[in-house]
């Protein structure tokens, strides 16, 4: 077993090894006849050099002495310290590296937790000019290989909170939640946020599905809210630039786009791939992040190339007439939802007399259904198998969400709840056992209330854990509390509620943007009369 590599981990070799480093050769080349410095910073840095890197996805170790380190899982924040830590005058202002991040993957997901990024920094530059570049120097390196299709979209970190600052009786509480729903997709949650929200622009209705095509409409409308104006000018010129030197390359915007990480002030850029669903490469301006001894702040744009993904683009077929395909939780979930989606115009006929298969396709073959256990639709989804997944929130809320939860299609609705037997005190201050098949809702829930509890996780009946002494209560699904009476238990308080949910793989919802639009679109328009 000694032999054996970590959950996440590869070995590289022969032909494919020999593909990336030929790669790594052409993209260093390049960058070194353009002018850029190379750099490789260290693999393991103090963990205080990620403090402004909010994700709890970074692996951790320690040396000698004790002292916090962790395996790099970004290369901007190291090159900001290399040049805040060695430059008292002026610091090179075109840097590029290439190299390995590692981030922690969901456990036994099928993911991979290493990747390789070739990267640019282009330092003390706050002109146009160095997002023009950026964007120059992305798409001569992805020219020299055979990608197919390639559009660039144009985003700003700043955009969202430009727009709601429009609405000055909001709370900051209340524009939080709002920006979370529109960069998470979620529908269902921004048009509860909003169904009572004075002066919302009709146009922005949808606002969470407002990128590409969509974002391109809805953009001339917008000119009228203060402070959008700068942004709307700068990416014209940008599509501007990009038209005129690359007349091939398709421009886009996205007026609901998540920054990548909280450093990011202004501009973002992506190169999507719409044969993969995937970014190939993406960045922006980080222009509050670095500072020289002075303590000024230093403008800069950074822009990172994922290797694995260019690999995967030379290898993916030309696009072709593909289904749109869907992950079923089956059972309870598949027949609840099934009249639904056939309502909003999906042929969900195949799955009426399903026998023992777990694919079908719709007789359009516009849809492939794939039926599985509801704790396998993410995996099948987030590893790019799936496009659409529909599943319980219960499921959802216990794994990874590397994915957008589009809407809430109140179907098998039911609550989580705390129940036990009769003379319980939930405010008691000792310190209870609790009984659950959901660790991460429970722990959640009781976090929030401040009270500390040992979570035992049962796969079978939680109801036996307070029966048999094993637990003091439970956290569980009820829907009618009948199974909980049969057993002598008694709810003592509604955790949240629990529904089936439509999820969207981020990459699908731009290569598919028009059919799933529909798609969600129909659905909205059936979950009116809910």
């Amino acid at each position: 077993m000694d032999r054996i590599l970590a959950a996440g981990s590869r070995d590289e070799y022969g032909q494919v090894l020999q593909e990336k480093q030929d790669i790594i050769f052409k993209i260093s080349h390049q960058l070194n006849q353009a002018g850029f410095i190379p750099i490789k910073t260290s693999l393991i840095e103090r963990q205080s050099t990620f403090d402004r890197y909010p994700g709890t996805d970074m692996f951790h170790l320690y040396d000698q002495a004790g002292e916090n380190l962790v395996l790099r899982p970004d290369m901007t924040l190291p090159v900001a310290r290399f040049i805040e830590t060695h430059y008292r005058s002026q610091a090179p202002n075109r840097l590029y590296y290439i190299d390995d991040v590692f981030r922690k993957t969901d456990y036994l997901s099928g993911d991979y937790n290493q990747e390789t990024q070739a990267g640019i920094e282009l330092i003390g530059d706050a002109s146009l000019g160095a997002e023009q570049k950026a964007i120059e120097i992305m798409l001569n390196l992805a020219a020299n290989f055979n990608l197919g299709q390639l559009e660039i979209v144009l985003g700003d970190a700043s955009l969202i909170d430009t727009i709601l600052a429009s609405f000055p009786a909001l709370s900051n509480q209340q524009r939080q939640a709002l920006k979370k729903s529109i960069e998470q997709k979620n529908l269902s949650r921004f048009q509860e946020l909003t169904k009572h929200l004075p002066g919302l622009p009709t146009v922005l209705t949808d606002w969470p599905l407002a990128f590409g095509q969509r974002g391109e409409e809805i953009l001339p409308k917008l000119g009228q809210i203060p402070g959008l104006k700068p942004i709307i000018t700068k990416w014209q010129k940008i599509a501007d630039f990009i038209h005129q030197h690359f007349p091939n390359i398709k421009v886009t915007v996205d007026l609901a786009g998540q920054a990548p990480q909280p450093y990011y002030t202004g501009t973002m850029i992506q190169g999507f791939l719409p044969d993969l669903g995937e970014t190939l490469f993406s960045g922006g301006r980080y222009d509050s992040l670095l500072k020289n001894f002075q303590g000024d702040f230093c403008p800069a744009l950074g822009m990172g190339l994922n290797i694995q993904r260019l690999m995967a683009a030379q290898k993916q077929p030309a696009k072709g007439q593909h289904p749109i395909v869907v992950v079923l939780a089956k059972g309870r979930v598949e027949e609840d939802v099934r009249p639904l989606l056939q309502a909003a115009g999906i042929d969900t006929s195949p799955l009426e007399h399903p026998g023992r298969r777990l694919i079908f396709e719709s007789a359009d073959h516009q849809f492939r259904f794939i039926l599985v256990k509801p704790t396998d639709v993410l995996k099948y989804l987030d590893r790019g198998i799936g496009y659409i997944g529909v599943v319980g929130s219960d499921t959802t809320d216990e794994q990874e969400q590397n994915h957008y939860d589009v809407l809430d299609l109140k179907r098998g609705q039911a609550e989580f709840v705390v129940a036990a037997p009769a003379g319980f005190n939930l405010n008691d201050s000792q310190r209870y056992r609790i009984a659950t098949k959901y660790p991460k809702r429970a722990g959640s829930y009781f976090n929030s209330r401040g009270q500390d509890v040992e979570l035992i996780k049962l796969e079978g009946s939680v109801e036996l854990g307070p029966l048999t002494g094993l637990a003091d209560a439970i956290v569980d699904i009820s829907q009618t509390g009948n199974t909980l009476k049969a057993n002598q238990l008694e709810v003592y308080d509604t955790v949240c509620q629990v529904s089936t949910h439509l999820l969207v793989r981020r990459g699908a919802l731009w290569q598919h943007q028009q059919q799933l639009t529909k798609v969600i679109e129909a659905l909205i328009n059936e979950l009116k009369g809910v």
